[in-house]
């Protein structure tokens, strides 16, 4: 019915204009193409919009880096201010029509045009008054109040709106994922009871990748390339959770665990090899800078995979005369030890009080045997221990370190160590341009949900989220329950201490010397980075296997980066037959940067509001397009109160000098009509509230090709306008 009522004045405008050549109602044109003329006011704000409308739907990624925020910022502030002048142009252009063409409006909405960047107006009497106000066309006034509402709310939000749009959002994007093949089996790699021996462990030699790799691909000369350090001196980050000694009321183990050497240095030589194969792929499809030059990157392994987690509890022992025959004795660690193991308890003094020691003994040796090792007048002799499974279920081996000095005959540090692998995840990021930090989190066998990065999310992941303690301490109960337990030979135990043939001293004795007072602490936290560090330098010398996809680029043989980021299938090709029981490891990658997208709500709202504006200045275009009805009066304060003051006084403003408090007054209606002068025989334009008799509307309809604005004689008439 609106849509009916507005094309019944464009014909009953666009008949006068047929009667009436040269039609002109003080500043009112039916020229359709000054009306599209006068539109050029929403030109930029419109494109702008529609700009940052298809940036954010198409997705467009701009990289690890951008342009400083503030930039963003006043370029939004610049929209807000086109918008705002272009929705308060729609509105007085209506309420203008309704003034001087239409049949009034409530005296409420008289400004509403000039005040579409205040919200407060939309719970003003003004409005509210408007709204109850009586009108021969309610579906006018609607149309009319349901413009204005939607232009203040569009004005208010629009700035908002652009700034979500333009600035760019740092989150992650779907980098690719593929299969990778190490050439050794799981029970290699992560073996419980038949051991392989640590080869060279302090080896010197810094290894890059592959030698297939870095000669094939020409991966030498870029300095990222040479940059991992793999094998024996592969970097990788040792979680360690040091519990307070003796705080609590048993013994407190240490907690430690990192990264398998061969799966970390694998996931290294993956993550150098797409970033080498991102060279000669762009973001913008076709131009732009190397995407390798903009990304930073996480590459996980989420599943499959599995890292050594190792704990153990050390306490101060004495021998007495007359004691040597006696059974060894090995403290208990909580959570692991089952309680039922306990063969004795004692009670220690420390500085909180008494505190209860629990212990298990060895049936098979005695501190006799333990003291006939040679012992070390200058240092530490570490001597490893296989405890019997039945008795020390959970525990991997002991440890009994005879100390220095003169009592070195009777003092002694009795340790029960356990160590399991745990199912993890690993990461490895590639930040500015280099390979970062490396870290790993635990999750429980068996649960859905694993620790991974959506690509949704907004947070940015970081080797932090992997590997923090105090955010996911390690326990003893985390290690018993979730974990495979392992069983640790003394032989191989040996190859975790060393002879350092330049300082003429074992490994274990040089990491000693940072002892502070509590030797069973120092003794502790040694043997537990140790332990898990042997762990994981297991099946050493394997690496990654396969070729890798590669696609010819101006005459020349380039890795595929394009189908890399695609994730479309596994990137590395292997022989099946040679990898049938090789080990398996999906890699999902996530580019970190800022980009352009719908991802997330807030540039849905915002792509919302921005397209709202646009339909509202399309259909004001349209409107004017048709009617051709175009005007610059009456959109300032300054025209509407200059109109106002040479307007007759109305009984129905009586007392509103001092301000308006009542509600009716803004449900007046008002129209722009023509009274005479009182001198002379002039015409001018004034504000009418209150209702006009039929008979009298007809005498005061603005009439074509007349002049109004006539002053008294004598006076110089500067301002007067020809309409």
């Amino acid at each position: 019915m609106a849509t009916a009522s507005f094309l019944a004045d464009f014909q009953a405008v666009r008949s006068k204009a047929t009667k009436n050549q040269n039609l002109a109602l003080h500043g009112f044109g039916l020229s359709r193409l000054i009306a599209l003329l006068r539109a050029l006011i929403h030109l930029v704000p419109f494109g702008f919009a529609l700009f940052e409308i298809i940036l954010n739907w198409n997705v467009y990624y701009i990289g690890a880096r951008a342009y400083t925020t503030a930039i963003y910022q006043i370029v939004a502030k610049a929209h807000e201010i086109l918008i705002q002048a272009s929705i308060a142009a729609i509105i007085l252009s209506a309420i203008r029509r309704e003034l001087a063409l239409g049949e009034g409006l409530p005296f409420g909405l008289l400004f509403s045009g000039l005040q579409v960047s205040q919200i407060s107006y939309l719970w003003s009497v003004e409005l509210w008054g408007a709204m109850k106000a009586e009108c021969p066309r309610p579906l006018r006034k609607a149309a009319l109040v349901a413009l204005v509402v939607t232009g203040i709310i569009l004005a208010v939000t629009s700035g908002p709106a652009s700034a979500v749009l333009l600035i760019p959002r740092l989150q992650l994007w779907p980098g690719g994922r593929t299969h990778i093949w190490v050439n050794a089996t799981a029970d290699q790699i992560w073996p419980s009871d038949e051991w392989y021996a640590i080869r060279d462990w302090l080896s010197a030699l810094n290894q890059t990748p592959p030698y297939s790799y870095t000669k094939k691909y020409d991966l030498g000369e870029d300095p990222l390339l040479s940059c991992p350090v793999h094998g024996q001196n592969s970097a990788r980050n040792l979680l360690w959770s040091e519990a307070p000694y003796r705080a609590g009321s048993a013994p407190l183990p240490d907690f430690a665990t990192t990264q398998q050497a061969v799966i970390a240095d694998a996931l290294t030589d993956a993550s150098v090899l797409w970033f080498a194969s991102l060279i000669n792929v762009t973001a913008d499809a076709g131009h732009g800078s190397p995407l390798s030059d903009q990304s930073d990157a996480a590459h996980t392994i989420l599943s499959n995979y599995s890292q050594p987690y190792t704990t153990a509890v050390c306490l101060h022992g004495r021998v007495q005369n007359g004691t040597e025959s006696k059974h060894v004795t090995f403290p208990l660690i909580t959570g692991v030890n089952p309680p039922a193991m306990v063969t004795f308890n004692t009670t220690s003094s420390t500085r909180n009080g008494p505190e209860p020691d629990q212990w298990i003994t060895h049936p098979d040796l005695t501190y006799s045997q333990v003291l006939d090792i040679p012992a070390d007048a200058n240092g530490y002799r570490l001597q490893w221990i296989p405890l019997p499974g039945n008795l020390f279920v959970g525990s991997s081996i002991g440890a009994v370190v005879r100390l220095p000095g003169s009592d070195s005959r009777t003092d002694m540090v009795v340790c029960n160590i356990a160590a399991s692998w745990g199912p993890s995840s690993i990461v490895v990021e590639i930040r500015g341009g280099g390979i970062g930090p490396m870290g790993s989190a635990f999750h429980t066998r068996g649960s859905n949900k694993q620790p991974g990065i959506p690509i949704s999310q907004s947070h940015v992941p970081s080797a932090e989220d992997y590997d923090a303690p105090s955010t996911t301490p390690l326990d003893s109960g985390y290690i018993s329950s979730h974990q495979t337990s392992i069983n640790i030979s003394e032989s191989w135990a040996q190859y975790l201490d060393p002879l350092i043939e330049p300082l003429n001293s074992s490994l274990f004795n040089v990491l000693m010397q940072y002892t502070e007072g509590n030797v069973a602490g120092t003794v502790q936290n040694a043997l537990v980075m140790l332990v898990t560090n042997g762990l994981a330098r297991t099946a050493w010398g394997t690496t990654l296997q396969g070729d890798v996809k590669t696609v010819v680029l101006d005459g020349e043989e380039r890795l595929d980066g394009n189908y890399w980021l695609s994730g479309k299938g596994d990137v590395f090709k292997v022989d099946p037959g040679l990898s049938h029981n090789w080990v398996t490891l999906r890699v999902d990658s996530t580019l970190k940067g800022y980009a352009y997208n719908t991802l997330t709500t807030p540039p849905c709202i915002a792509i919302a509001l921005l397209t709202a504006y646009c339909l509202l200045v399309l259909g004001h275009i349209f409107y004017s397009a048709i009617s051709g009805i175009s005007s610059n009066s009456w959109d300032s304060i300054a025209e509407l109160t200059a109109l106002a003051i040479n307007s007759t006084p109305t009984a129905a403003l009586r007392n509103t000098c001092a301000g308006i408090s009542e509600l009716h007054i803004f449900k007046l209606p008002v129209r722009i009509l023509v009274n005479k002068d009182e001198e002379g025989e002039g015409e001018h334009l004034e504000l009418v509230l209150t209702k006009v008799d039929e008979e009298k509307m007809n005498e005061r309809i603005i009439v074509a090709n007349r002049t109004y604005g006539t002053l008294p004689k004598g006076v110089v008439d500067e301002g007067k306008k020809d309409v």
